[in-house]
């Protein structure tokens, strides 16, 4: 369970996923004279509340310093060649299966109900 920014997702020496199709297209970068291969990650554009779905996937409330509240666990990693079949506008998170709300009266995941994780569907026309 990670966000899309923490560290074993974003550095060369873990996943290397990027927010920008633009950047993962270069399709990798040398570091301390290492290749290292991008993945993009288009979940960054669901993160914050500007987006038309739940503000992420996961939602954990703390009594500590920092606490993301709405977090992004659930991902999808594409590598630079599969951008162009990517369709993003089958990306979605999932808060209902038509018929059924996965969310609670207080709009976050029905855990006794459903899960503690909203699902994401998406799909690659390859």
């Amino acid at each position: 369970n990670m966000n899309p920014f923490q560290e074993a997702m974003v550095q060369t020496t873990g996943f290397h996923a990027v927010m920008s199709r633009e950047v993962a297209k270069k399709e990798n970068r040398i570091v301390e004279n290492e290749n290292h291969e991008f993945f993009y990650n288009p979940m960054w554009s669901f993160m914050g509340d500007l987006s038309k779905f739940t503000a992420g996937t996961y939602y954990y409330s703390q009594s500590i310093p920092i606490c993301y509240f709405w977090n992004m666990f659930d991902q999808v990693l594409i590598r630079p060649s599969l951008i162009p079949f990517f369709e993003e506008k089958n990306l979605q998170i999932l808060d209902s299966d038509g018929i059924n709300s996965f969310l609670d009266k207080n709009n976050l995941p029905n855990k006794n109900k459903f899960s503690y994780h909203l699902p994401i569907i998406f799909s690659i026309n390859y």
